[in-house]
């Protein structure tokens, strides 16, 4: 849907808004958003952001800068982590 490189928030949340658009409706409900790492057909790498449906079709993709990946990857970790944390602080213990 984009062939410009996604580079910050704004930007990004300009992009999102588009496919929004486009697609119809939120793209928060029944799809997947995934940040991807790859090596295109001339054998160069890159990264993007692709969204799907829950039938796993591709709604929209666009090529992401290194930092908003590095900052997509951070947020995982965080995200995951701060999981961890809340499973372990209400496991409830049977005796």
């Amino acid at each position: 849907m984009n062939a410009k490189v996604i580079e910050n928030h704004d930007e990004l949340m300009y992009w999102i808004n588009l496919v929004e658009k486009e697609y119809g409706r939120s793209i928060l409900i029944n799809t997947s958003i995934h940040f991807i790492s790859g090596t295109y057909e001339d054998g160069t790498t890159g990264h993007a952001i692709e969204i799907t449906n829950a039938q796993e079709e591709l709604i929209a993709r666009s090529p992401v800068s290194v930092e908003l990946m590095n900052f997509a990857n951070k947020m995982q970790s965080i995200v995951a982590n701060q999981g961890v944390q809340s499973l372990k602080g209400n496991t409830t213990q049977l005796h």
